[in-house]
């Protein structure tokens, strides 16, 4: 549902600008693609300070307790879904991933030689070794023993654990209590009876036990709607849920008068102007509600749950499932391009085309990972998790995707998905900000960046995106000629989603909130 504003000056007789303000109805705005059309002239620098606050809303939790989802703006509403977790004193116990990385587990791809290392390395650290000496033992013990890739991926958590040295709990234990799953007791005796016949060291039972509140987590599915001149809310929908952590971070979308989410046990349509619950169903992991972004697509919703699901966007039937495409975390979108028509994606390990109507897989394309392809005309540019395509451009047909051609490169865990604007590929992700042409793959500029998850947006030839794990928001120009920042405040904004720019005001998703930015050159404007 697109508004339409029509601002009229005055100069040299008549003359006419029509602005079109276009609603950020799904993930990545109205046409999937990250670029905004209304044409609102935005700032060219920003103000000491940054650009001006306008509201702040109520408190919305995120991350373990509210998970990474971006918002939506559309018919003058904000809207946001989360899996609100809360803890609750109970004589229960559990050992959750929370708990896990409370006690500093990652799940890491090193050889099991290169682990027995590091931890040889760690527990015989002198204690006389401290501060600078021991950061610099540790930089070098990484530059000596990881690869770039391991370093880029882990190094710091590597560092991290030299830090603590013998206060650290041993690898091999916490790898064992993780392959052993989410772990619920009845109560404190029956957790310390269960971690006791465990074997793993004494030191490191205690350190568990200790880690563990004498609370659990409870979680429910919520869907808030916010005015998005002043940030106050408007309505609150909610459902029974479970916890899911961050794991649960997808974006809905809004069509009419209908808003579609995916929780952590169900997807919902609800009344977008009340919030009265039209329809829910089950996903087909109870517990497992995933990242990705809702897809509305003639009357179909298309949802990335394990699975590529169709819904009937009615009353929520299920129409088909894809099996071949794997993943939670990506986000489906549609291809329309003349006579052709697929859901395209990406899966774990492939991107693939789907006939929306059947479910069939039309072609698959090797590569894949979390970040999303971007669609312009019959190009498709992704930025894949396997490092010998990074980021590459296909020509589409109903048959195939053709590799036109390709920059190798890591993702460094970081799924940003790329920017298809002006005849040119842009790219804020991994350690680059990266300008491309399109049909040629010819680099324009390459400049070295702190780039997060998160994926860019551009308005008004303007590229907005967070760097340093949300901690500044970067203004970037689009000129081909040369890289060139334009401006860069200090916002700590969430690092996973993404900005949304309606009206010229910028919409973030913060740690407890969503802000909302004025990034217009006229403020005065309406």
């Amino acid at each position: 549902m697109n508004r339409v504003f029509i601002f009229i000056s005055i100069l040299f007789g008549a003359s006419t600008e029509i602005i079109v303000a276009v609603d950020w109805n799904q993930w990545r705005g109205s046409d999937r693609n990250g670029v905004v059309k209304d044409g609102v002239p935005l700032m060219d620098f920003w103000p000491e300070g940054g650009p001006k606050l306008l509201w702040r809303s109520e408190t919305i939790p995120s991350g373990d307790n509210g998970g990474h989802g971006s918002v939506l703006v559309a018919g003058g509403k904000t809207y946001i879904s989360l899996v609100w977790h809360d803890d609750k004193p109970s004589e229960n116990r559990e050992i959750n991933d929370l708990i896990l990385r409370k006690i500093g587990y990652r799940n890491i791809s090193f050889s099991k030689q290169l682990i027995i290392r590091m931890e040889k390395a760690r527990e015989s650290l002198s204690p006389r070794l401290r501060g600078r000496k021991l950061n610099d033992w540790a930089e070098k013990w990484v530059a000596d023993n990881l690869s770039q890739e391991q370093a880029k991926r882990n190094g710091s958590w590597v560092i991290g654990r030299f830090k603590k040295g013998r206060a650290a709990i041993p690898y091999e234990d916490m790898h064992y209590i993780a392959q052993k799953g989410n772990q619920r007791f009845i109560n404190d005796e029956a957790l310390k009876k269960w971690v006791d016949t465990q074997p793993i060291a004494s030191f490191s039972k205690h350190e568990l036990i200790k880690a563990i509140p004498n609370t659990v987590r409870v979680a429910k599915d919520v869907i808030l709607c916010l005015d998005s001149r002043t940030g106050k809310t408007l309505w609150k929908t909610e459902a029974s849920g479970e916890p899911t952590g961050r794991k649960s971070s997808s974006t809905p979308c809004v069509f009419g008068d209908r808003l579609f989410a995916a929780g952590s046990t169900h997807i919902y349509c609800v009344n977008a102007v009340s919030g009265q619950k039209i329809w829910s169903v089950p996903l087909p992991k109870r517990g497992k509600g995933p990242a990705s972004s809702i897809l509305f697509y003639d009357e179909k919703v298309f949802l990335i749950a394990g699975q590529l699901i169709a819904y009937d966007s009615k009353d929520g039937n299920q129409i088909w499932v894809n099996n071949d495409v794997r993943s939670s975390n990506s986000s489906p979108l549609i291809w329309a391009h003349q006579e052709n028509k697929l859901i395209i994606c990406s899966g774990r390990k492939a991107y693939f085309a789907v006939n929306p109507e059947t479910g069939d897989t039309a072609w698959r394309s090797i590569g894949g990972g979390d970040s999303s392809p971007v669609i312009s005309g019959d190009w498709m540019v992704v930025y894949s998790k396997d490092k010998k395509i990074g980021l590459a451009a296909y020509r589409l047909t109903k048959e195939r995707a053709s590799l036109v051609w390709n920059i190798p490169m890591s993702e460094r865990r970081s799924q940003s998905s790329p920017l298809i604007y002006g005849g040119h590929v842009y790219l804020a992700g991994g350690e680059w900000h990266m300008c491309v042409e399109l049909t040629t793959g010819k680099l324009r500029w390459k400049e070295s960046r702190q780039s997060t998850i998160t994926s860019p947006v551009i308005a008004d030839g303007k590229l907005i995106t967070l760097e340093k794990k949300g901690s500044d928001l970067v203004m970037i120009d689009t000129d081909i000629k040369a890289h060139r920042e334009l401006g860069k405040t200090r916002i700590k904004a969430m690092w996973c989603p993404s900005p949304v720019i309606v009206d010229g005001k910028l919409y973030l998703r913060m740690k407890d909130n969503i802000s909302c930015y004025d990034l217009r050159a006229e403020p005065g404007v309406q």
